[in-house]
């Protein structure tokens, strides 16, 4: 009887493990799984980030060539807009003074703004030709120039404004993310 009775605890002790064990073997399986997931979103994540940064190079590169497109046609619109001022000017105005003026502005490459140097030329027909160094000294400080908005000013103001990303995007011919981004960090 005490052998009927070893007996059966054995067998309860073996079927206890056996639970044990398939339990254990439960929680290795989800672990495991677990860790596939994330294998698989860690791939998914460099996937994209890579994706990312594609995207953003691409965009920076973008810019770059507007920005360096932009910066030589500008450079030749201010040489453009001199010589057609200097061109414009009555024979008897144009005088050995004018002409080191216009070839210093032309060597340097200072950027006058359209407006201003229409305000200027304006002002400079209708006074007398005996005031010269008068006028020139008026037409300098009355026409101080306006800074114009920055990028990073105008998408500010935009989004101050209400509009949203893409509207802005498109507003301004850049990227979304550059959009984001930099909307990001001026917080």
């Amino acid at each position: 009887m005490l052998t009927t009775i070893f007996i059966i605890l054995l067998i309860i002790s073996q079927l206890f493990c056996f639970y044990i064990i398939a339990l254990l073997n439960a929680k290795v399986a989800k672990f495991k799984d677990l860790e596939i997931r994330q294998e698989r979103m860690m791939r998914e994540m460099e996937e994209s980030i890579s994706l990312y940064l594609v995207e953003i190079r691409e965009e920076n590169d973008r810019l770059i060539n507007e920005l360096s497109q932009g910066m030589s046609t500008k450079q030749e619109r201010k040489i453009e807009d001199t010589a057609i001022n200097h061109v414009e000017q009555p024979k008897s105005v144009a005088n050995d003074e004018n002409i080191n003026s216009i070839e210093h502005l032309v060597e340097q490459k200072v950027f006058v703004p359209k407006a201003v140097a229409r305000n200027a030329y304006n002002k400079y027909k209708t006074q007398p030709n005996s005031d010269d160094q008068e006028a020139s000294k008026s037409i300098s400080i009355d026409t101080e120039p306006e800074a114009p908005l920055t990028f990073e000013q105008q998408v500010i103001k935009l989004h101050n404004e209400g509009k949203n990303i893409e509207e802005i995007a498109k507003l301004t011919n850049k990227g979304k993310t550059e959009i984001e981004l930099l909307l990001k960090f001026q917080v």
